[in-house]
């Protein structure tokens, strides 16, 4: 085969092709090529460096050199005629960027150019190469990446300052280097005392040397979480969560909270909780408890009344029987109401009345040395509430007084004293109450006084200091004085002491727009009747006491001891029937089932319910006229029997 002779149109075809791929890559890159002949000032370029400027393509690709000075905007002019002396007289190349504005629409564009000379022999600069490239898009997204950038920095700091937690930002060392304004109100350090220092500063060395800050497992990646004691600038102690990580470059973070409020309100409902478990506890000996109390009551009462042969002081004797089961039923009444409070018997009362028999109880039965001062003049402060229990609440606070007196050791000018004032709580004002007046009772001593640990735990339900010899305390006593004045008052309790000092207790009642006296005297005459009546109760000594009771009036009196003897009788005897006094815990059926078969038998049935819970009402008991509470004195009883049988509710 013969080969034909080359005619270079290979060659040529390679070059073309060649220089149609580097216009191509020029295009795509938007980067063009030029060079300058020093000696003619004849600039060349190539198609995307015309493009680039804005100027019409050449023939010979020839740039004009003189427009092409004027194309970079003014203020970018200097800088360039710099770069270019230095280059053609020292041979420094340079790398510039600057803006132009285009030959044919005027557009501002940013371009990046570089150039180099080019030497002869001898070493003069003979020609200069250089490239220029459009790089507006990407200015244009870094300036808009830097405006992000600084919006998302402005975002962060307005989050950083605005936060309700301190935030302290740290070197690895930890040493603060930027802190929030929370941080400062905190640890009431301001700003410039805080930057460069460490947690050195708002932690003593027993609160760190109890909790170290432990900044390896931080270094490790660890979040460190911590509660520990900080100590502000003016010394006061203040309880803190402190969160403590290391971020992605290196800073460390803590987030530094107060929880002061957050433990105090934890502490208050873990003293709820405690005390609704005492109040559960109370239940559960109540029932027995009330029914004991309830045959005391009724015998005691049932001598009063038919008792005619009793001297003044046989009389004097059954009424401080019935006085003290009285005050017994109102005791086991409050502990039930540690768990359910209940607004039974409240009503307006003379406070002198109440304070002078605790304080005449307290100076018949404590030690005499102990002077005991009833500063409380009558019928000038009258109390919204319940009187019964608020001298429970009293006497607690009276004995407690004594005893701290007592264990001081009484000396002369030892003393218990309670006095009262008018004040009045405002909105926004001092005492935490809502607004209204309210009697201001102080029952002070001179006592040994309280540190201020014991006072944090006083009112706590089991809490007690005495646990020592014969009185050694269960921790029940102010309890219940804070159930009392607080949850059933809607008052106020706070104690002032100082260890060596004596106490000061300070109770704010609700003020009553009357004083009233809420004991009501017995019906003159006993109400009796000839119904029938059926007693379900589970206590042999109640429903003895209670068909003495009643059939000493003329009643019949039928008895069942428990819910499904109650039942066989009443469906045996049902139109015998008039009335059901029925106790609310039996065995075998409880009441509230009891009550709903018999209003199925006989929906008119008229039907008592008694207890021991302070708690129950008719609510729970739907077809039920009345509710007695245990215990309950017999005259009450004739009274509500009577009622009922009658209609007259």
């Amino acid at each position: 085969m013969a080969i034909p002779p080359d005619d270079g149109s290979s060659n040529g075809d390679a070059l073309v092709a060649s220089e149609a791929r580097l216009r191509r890559a020029q295009r795509v890159a938007r980067l063009g090529s030029w060079e300058l002949d020093l000696a003619s000032k004849v600039m060349w370029g190539s198609d995307e460096a015309f493009r680039i400027y804005g100027l019409p393509a050449a023939p010979d690709n020839s740039l004009p050199f003189g427009i092409v000075k004027e194309i970079p905007l003014p203020e970018y002019r200097p800088g360039l005629d710099r770069a270019l002396r230095d280059l053609v007289q020292h041979g420094t190349p340079y790398e510039i960027r600057f803006c132009i504005r285009r030959h044919d629409d005027g557009a501002i564009r940013h371009v990046h150019s570089f150039a180099e000379a080019t030497h002869d022999e001898a070493g003069a600069p003979v020609l200069v190469t250089g490239t220029i490239q459009d790089v507006t898009e990407h200015e244009e997204a870094t300036r808009a990446l830097q405006d992000a950038l600084r919006a998302n920095e402005e975002r962060a700091r307005l989050i950083l300052e605005q936060a309700a937690d301190a935030i302290f930002l740290g070197s690895p060392n930890g040493a603060f280097t930027s802190v929030n304004e929370r941080a400062c109100e905190l640890t009431g350090y301001d700003r410039d005392e805080l930057v460069g220092r460490s947690f050195d500063l708002l932690f003593t060395p027993a609160v760190l040397a109890a909790g170290p800050l432990r900044y390896d497992l931080i270094h490790r990646g660890d979040t460190v979480v911590n509660e520990r004691l900080l100590t502000r600038k003016d010394g006061k102690e203040v309880l803190v969560e402190m969160r403590a990580k290391k971020l992605s470059d290196g800073t460390l973070q803590a987030i530094v909270r107060d929880i002061s409020e957050r433990r105090h309100l934890e502490e208050q409902l873990q003293l709820r909780q405690r005390m609704d478990s005492v109040g559960t506890l109370a239940g559960g000996i109540a029932h027995d408890f009330n029914n004991i109390l309830a045959a005391i009551v009724g015998y005691a009462d049932l001598l009063r009344i038919t008792g005619s042969g009793l001297d003044a002081g046989q009389q004097r004797g059954v009424e401080g029987i019935l006085k003290a089961a009285r005050r017994a039923a109102d005791l086991v009444r409050g502990l039930q109401m540690l768990s359910r409070p209940e607004s039974a018997g409240i009503e307006s009362f003379d406070l002198h009345k109440v304070a002078s028999e605790v304080f005449q109880v307290l100076g018949e039965t404590t030690d005499r040395l102990i002077a005991k001062e009833m500063l409380i003049p009558p019928g000038r402060f009258p109390v919204h509430g319940s009187a019964s229990a608020l001298y429970h609440a009293l006497m607690n606070l009276g004995i407690n007084a004594v005893q701290a007196v007592e264990q001081k050791g009484p000396g002369e000018g030892d003393r218990v004293s309670i006095d009262a004032r008018d004040v009045v709580a405002t909105a926004g004002g001092p005492l935490p109450l809502p607004p209204g007046p309210y009697v201001h009772v102080r029952v002070r001593d001179t006592g040994v006084g309280m540190s201020p640990e014991v006072q944090k735990q006083a009112f706590d339900p089991l809490f007690t200091t005495k646990e020592k010899g014969e009185r050694k305390g269960q921790g029940l006593g102010l309890a219940m004085v804070y159930n009392i004045v607080v949850r059933q008052h809607g008052g106020l309790i706070d104690v002032d002491s100082a260890e060596g000092a004596g106490s000061t207790f300070n109770l704010y009642l609700p003020r009553g727009r009357a004083a009233e006296d809420g004991q009501r005297a017995d019906a003159a005459a006993t109400p009796g009747g000839t119904e029938t009546i059926l007693i379900v109760d589970d206590e042999q000594q109640i429903v003895t006491l209670s068909r003495e009771v009643l059939e000493r009036v003329g009643y019949t009196v039928l008895a069942a001891a428990d819910g499904l003897e109650a039942l066989e009788v009443f469906r045996a005897r049902t139109g015998e029937i008039d009335l059901v006094l029925l106790d609310r815990t039996l065995p075998k059926l409880p009441g509230e089932r009891v009550l709903q078969e018999m209003l199925r038998v006989r929906p008119d049935v008229k039907v008592v319910v008694s207890s021991g819970d302070a708690s129950v009402d008719l609510a729970g008991f739907p077809g039920a006229l009345r509710i007695l509470h245990k215990p309950y004195a017999p005259s009450l009883l004739y009274r509500v029997v009577r009622e009922v049988l009658d209609g007259s509710l």
